[in-house]
């Protein structure tokens, strides 16, 4: 049961990654306020580069520093399908800017079940 809200986790963090590369690629006119600020800016790139390093080394039991590479070509590769599959399927039709900040929200609460489950 943890492996699963683990594997939950991963994909919600590195869709949050997606998504923002989705707002970014917009017009710059029509991005939100928090694109501005680079603090706010770089929650995005910790979620898909960082966090999911967590979850991967728990489930693999692999050397956080091969995971780490691993990620980095799971989210290049990866990344843009999973977001794609995300927004179909649980868009909130309120923008971009809240789809990421409920699939961030989901990803740090199913890693929370996921080591409290282990």
């Amino acid at each position: 049961m943890a492996t699963f809200f683990l594997i939950v986790s991963i994909i919600l963090f590195i869709a949050t990654f997606g998504i923002h590369m989705a707002i970014n690629s917009g017009d710059q006119f029509d991005r939100p306020m928090y694109t501005r600020d680079p603090i706010m800016s770089a929650i995005p790139w910790v979620s898909g580069f960082i966090l999911p390093v967590i979850p991967f080394t728990i489930i693999f039991e692999y050397h956080w520093v091969a995971v780490f590479f691993i990620n980095l070509a799971v989210v290049y590769i990866l990344g843009p399908i999973l977001t794609k599959v995300l927004l179909v399927r649980f868009a909130s039709g309120k923008g971009l800017g809240h789809d990421m900040l409920y699939s961030f929200l989901g990803g740090i609460v199913a890693l929370i079940i996921g080591l409290l489950a282990r």
